[in-house]
């Protein structure tokens, strides 16, 4: 497993899958330990995966005509081309934007384009939807978006229904850079629940600490052991996802019988800081007390390490808190007794709570908005 021995182990499979014979395609992938590594699949691998991704279209007798994929492209990052894999797959118009053009480009494309669908990860989709200059008209022709890379929290799923109720919302699938796709989302799924790839994909659910499985049912650490054939194997990959599968027959009305599993969330997100380890629950059960109604999804912590220590921000998404009550809460968390042992770790040189859109906090290249993210230097967008 990834985690065993610190990423170790990973390193050794990724090299020895550079190495095999009859090349492949090389990908960059954070892993659930969050360091940079790389991987590289054959192309046998890559055939493969096309078919099954595709399967979220099922058998529906009106597919998208015309699609713009927003991912990033290059970087290392293999979602682009997946996508691309799979509107070829289904007989589509495809136009690679990508997504740095510029949202006022890409909503000029659109229009002019007539495109009926659109691939992006739900904080692009968060930008797009709510940019002041683009006009309304200019994404009338949208019927379906797919995203990918990152949940779509209940808040923008409620927005966009609500703002934009001719547009149906659906993951493309439920996949990782090192194991392929693991699940897809047919048309009479909610939000968060799959159908398992399992003719490809051994799932198992345990308890996150001693690994052993849990009852049929229940919610555990997801253990991932793809059946593609491969360059190397991947056995029992901990891919830091936790959820559960649905107990007896899917009986599901699309006609799949492929077992139902729900995806319930990472297994912890944390940082550490001053020699401590914050993990993302602690964080949010502080601000709890303070605002809460708060998601996760609201809330992004900057760390800007310096020679002498760090200084963090606290991003708040605007709508969640009212103008002029940041001072408010900085006092507040100065005043809470567990807030005020973080603040107060060695090195740990302050914090400033900031107001801000949700769409301008800051991504990856991959386009997913974290909840920790390391800043050199620069302060957040404004």
């Amino acid at each position: 497993m990834e985690d065993a021995q610190g990423g170790l182990l990973f390193t050794h499979l990724g090299e020895a899958s550079h190495r095999a014979a009859g090349g492949g395609l090389t990908l960059t992938s954070g892993g659930s330990t969050g360091n940079c590594k790389h991987i590289t699949h054959s192309w046998a691998f890559n055939d493969s995966i096309v078919p099954l991704g595709a399967r979220v279209f099922g058998a529906t007798d009106d597919p998208p005509r015309v699609v713009i994929n927003c991912l990033t492209p290059g970087e290392m990052q293999g979602a682009f081309q997946y996508a691309a894999g799979i509107v070829r797959h289904i007989g589509a118009r495809l136009l690679p934007a990508g997504a740095l053009m510029g949202i006022q480009r890409i909503a000029r494309l659109i229009h002019s384009q007539a495109v009926d669908a659109l691939i992006c990860t739900p904080s692009f989709a968060a930008a797009l939807f709510n940019h002041a200059d683009v006009d309304e008209a200019q994404l009338s022709s949208l019927r379906w978006l797919y995203y990918i890379g990152e949940p779509c929290h209940q808040p923008l799923r409620e927005q966009l229904a609500r703002d934009w109720p001719a547009l149906s919302i659906r993951s493309l699938g439920y996949s990782s850079t090192e194991t392929g796709p693991i699940g897809f989302q047919c048309a009479h799924l909610e939000h968060g629940f799959y159908h398992l790839h399992a003719d490809a994909m051994l799932l198992e659910v345990v308890d996150p600490v001693s690994l052993r499985a849990v009852a049929d049912g229940e919610t555990g650490e997801f253990l991932l052991t793809p059946l593609l054939p491969d360059q190397v194997p991947l056995l029992r990959y901990r891919i830091g996802d936790r959820g559960r599968i649905l107990g007896g027959q899917s009986d599901c009305a699309c006609g799949s019988a492929l077992p139902i599993l729900e995806l319930q969330g990472r297994v912890e997100t944390s940082i550490k800081l001053g020699g401590a380890i914050i993990t993302q629950r602690q964080v949010l059960c502080i601000l709890a007390k303070a605002l809460p109604e708060l998601h996760a999804s609201h809330v992004q912590v900057q760390i800007d390490r310096q020679a002498n220590g760090a200084h963090l921000q606290l991003l708040i998404a605007q709508e969640r808190l009212p103008a002029g009550a940041e001072r408010v809460i900085e006092e507040a968390l100065h005043n809470e007794a567990q807030a005020n042992a973080l603040l107060g770790l060695p090195g740990v040189l302050g914090l400033q709570v900031r107001r801000l859109a949700r769409g301008d906090f800051e991504t990856t290249v991959a386009g997913k908005t974290p909840f920790f993210v390391e800043v050199r230097g620069a302060p957040a967008k404004s």
